[in-house]
């Protein structure tokens, strides 16, 4: 259904209009008023879909209607209904923003169904798609550059009449116009009229955009010369306007536009300002938020490190001492049972012993090597070798170029973890017979590298997976340390893990 409403003075135009939609659209809802200002009415109670619009009416006509509704900022489409040698204002209406135009006097008028489904049907396509218009609402003050007297006294006088929303100012002189310019220029618009003082219009043009850039600018002009316009466009201008029978008219319609436009462009201008200052703050709660959980993950990580070395002392400590005495006391059973039948058992008993002390021994080394809290870093790596090469079979070349002195206790614990998990990686996927360890330094950073020749794998599965945290966990560990890693792998080709950690600046090289 199209609700439409219908500006016609001719009451028998209106009733063939009336005959006709009752025959060929009997969905529509059509009301028809007699004169622009029950038509002006009734567009500001709403609820239409398309207004059909005599372009001459008894107390207005059609373009001055156009500029109302223009100024309302309604976006109901308008068709104009002309009648023969209105081809001039038809087109000035089009440009005001009349969605189609038809003649009466024609046969194209019996389209008239056709043209307003096409029309609304356009409307609606194109509504999903514009963009948000601003009103332009209230008074506004308008400046005018012109050195004459009579065409400040014809447009004010029209403003005034037709468009009060606007407050005209005359800028007259050229000393006035250095003034307004030195303040500013402040003015929502500015018409420069056909002799603004001693300069030409398109010169008043240039300096005011020397100026400012931001401020709508119209040109009337009493001459009908192209080039002048396509000067004006290109300079800045906003519109164009030759000083023709009705040309106030398009003057109204011109600055309703400009100013919807620059009051748009302003509105777009400040919720892109808003938008950059959300994701300004968005952008440093995230950054908040990652450190936070940085934060988090290095002391979970610090206090698994501490609960291994609290194991490895007690081990050590405890458990080792009350192994070691326990063998020593086997040991002194078994002198002591001489060739008795107890000399068996205390000989099992002290192989027990012996093979639970060493146990002992390698679990304590396993969660905390105290070498690498007594000797550092490369003295605990060579020792882990030593261990993986006698338990695995595995052959690992190992090259380190370290600072001279030892490096922070985090930066070595971080190290010797990435060393320790990259060659139980080996050990259990690769099935390779031999493996490489390198560590190295500049004045920056430590940079070390894990690799072998084994039968390698697809990285992006095994990173993909989420069911084993090897790989993952080694890049977590390396970029809590502030470090970055680089993984190489594919199948039948090896694999090649390098991690680089910064150094303490402080640090000697």
């Amino acid at each position: 259904m199209i609700r439409a409403l219908y500006a016609e003075d001719d009451p028998n135009v209106a009733g063939i209009v009336r005959s006709y939609v009752e025959h060929f659209a009997p969905d529509w809802q059509l009301e028809i008023v007699p004169n622009g200002t029950r038509c002006l009415e009734r567009m500001a109670e709403g609820g239409l879909d398309i207004l059909l619009l005599d372009l001459v009416l008894p107390d207005t006509d059609g373009l001055q209607i156009l500029g109302e509704l223009a100024r309302r900022n309604d976006p109901t489409p308008v068709v104009m209904v002309t009648g023969h040698g209105q081809t001039e204002l038809a087109v000035r209406a089009l440009r005001a923003g009349a969605a189609d135009c038809v003649d009466k006097t024609s046969p194209q008028f019996l389209q008239l169904v056709d043209i307003v489904k096409r029309v609304q049907a356009r409307h609606a396509e194109a509504g999903s798609k514009r963009p948000a218009t601003a009103a332009v609402a209230g008074r506004h003050n308008i400046a005018l550059i012109e050195g004459s007297t009579a065409l400040p006294g014809s447009i004010g006088e029209f403003l005034a009449r037709h468009a009060p929303q606007f407050d005209l100012q005359v800028i007259a002189t050229t000393s006035e116009l250095n003034h307004f310019i030195s303040i500013g220029a402040p003015a929502k618009a500015i018409i420069i009229g056909p002799t603004p003082h001693q300069n030409k219009p398109l010169e008043v043009l240039r300096q005011l955009h020397s100026h400012t850039t931001d401020l709508p600018v119209l040109i009337v002009s009493a001459r009908s010369d192209g080039e002048t316009a396509i000067a004006a466009f290109k300079l800045g201008a906003q519109d164009y306007i030759l000083q023709k029978a009705d040309y106030l008219t398009e003057l109204v319609f011109s600055l309703n536009s400009i100013l919807r436009h620059a009051e748009t462009e302003r509105q777009n201008a400040q919720l892109q300002k808003e938008l950059a200052t959300l994701n300004r703050s968005l952008e440093a709660q995230v950054i908040a938020r990652t450190r936070e959980l940085q934060a988090l993950s290095l002391r979970l990580l610090r206090i698994q490190e501490d609960e291994r070395r609290a194991i490895a002392r007690e081990l050590h400590d405890e458990i080792g001492q009350l192994l070691t005495g326990l063998k020593l006391q086997l040991e002194a059973g078994l002198k002591a049972a001489g060739d008795s039948p107890l000399r068996t058992h205390f000989t099992e008993a002290t192989t027990t012993a012996t093979s639970l002390l060493e146990h002992v021994r390698m679990l304590t080394q396993q969660y905390r090597p105290r070498v690498l809290d007594d000797l550092g870093l490369q003295p605990a790596i060579e020792w882990h070798l030593k261990q993986f090469t006698k338990q695995t079979g595995i052959e690992v070349d190992f090259a380190a170029d370290l600072p001279a002195a030892r490096l922070p206790g985090e930066l070595e614990t971080v190290v010797y973890r990435i060393v320790q998990e990259s060659l139980t990686n080996v050990a259990r996927h690769a099935q390779a017979k031999q493996a490489a360890v390198a560590i190295t330094h500049d004045e920056r950073q430590l940079i070390v590298e894990i690799s072998d020749r084994g039968r390698g794998f697809d990285l992006t599965a095994a990173l993909a997976k989420t069911d084993s945290l090897g790989l993952a966990g080694l890049r977590e560990r390396v970029n809590l340390a502030g470090g970055r890693i680089e993984m190489h792998s594919a199948v039948g080709a090896g694999t090649r893990i390098t991690a680089e950690f910064p150094l303490p600046v402080s640090s000697p090289s």
